[in-house]
């Protein structure tokens, strides 16, 4: 018996879930659902650190003359996004 197929008879001695295939779905279940609430908390934080970094930039940019009119435009929008959420047509 070569080390690949004592690891591989290890590992199915390991598996609880082999005769359980309603405990297997529900961990998979479970760990679908961690995943997903991970990927919106990191994506809404991700989004929410670049808008800020956004708002920054642009607030500074209000004082020249060209660009200060369309900074704070968009600035006004952002913050108007931001408070009332998004708009559906």
């Amino acid at each position: 018996m070569t080390e690949e197929d004592r690891l591989l008879e290890a590992l199915e001695k390991l598996r609880r879930d082999k005769h359980q295939p309603w405990r297997y779905i529900l961990f998979t279940f479970l760990n679908a659902i961690a995943q997903g609430v991970g990927v919106a908390l990191g994506a809404t934080l991700f989004l929410a650190i670049i808008l800020a970094l956004l708002n920054l930039v642009l607030s500074h940019l209000v004082g020249f003359p060209i660009l200060g009119y369309y900074a704070t435009e968009l600035t006004n929008m952002l913050n108007s996004a931001v408070r009332h959420g998004p708009r559906h047509h």
